[in-house]
């Protein structure tokens, strides 16, 4: 029993040593890579909630479709389309500018609490991400 013991001690030792300073560039490179991953996380919530950011979006873009239907141009103006500023709990929307041609609203939320603001642009023809909150 004790040399099992003693047997079990030696291989855990011998695989540290390996780890640590024996084992060739890739598996050390692998291990700096996973602490990398584990230190700074991909945050899904974020990209969760990005979603939110998408649904407005596409919104947006219906509603503008019917107001120009009906109205013969687009318009800036969030409460014309049954919009607040306020969209949900981590964005705020902004009407930049619309004409007969086209119309632009700008989606701005902080949605992972850091310096960075998740931007995106929506227009007739789509919606894009121009400051990606997630990325960065």
């Amino acid at each position: 029993m004790k040399t099992l013991l003693i047997l079990i001690v030696i291989i855990f030792v011998g695989y540290f040593i390996y780890v640590n300073f024996i084992s060739p560039p890739e598996k050390k490179l692998e291990k700096k890579v996973e602490q990398k991953v584990f230190e700074q996380p991909y945050s899904q919530i974020a990209v969760t909630r990005q979603v939110e950011a998408k649904q407005y979006a596409a919104s947006f873009i219906n509603k503008e479709a019917t107001y120009f239907a009906m109205e013969g141009e687009y318009t800036a103006n969030l409460k014309k389309l049954g919009f607040s500023p306020r969209l949900g709990q981590f964005y705020k929307a902004k009407g930049v500018s619309a004409d007969e041609q086209n119309f632009l609203i700008e989606i701005r939320g902080n949605i992972d609490k850091d310096g960075t603001i998740d931007v995106w642009e929506v227009d007739k023809d789509g919606y894009r991400n121009v400051i990606n909150d997630v990325t960065r």
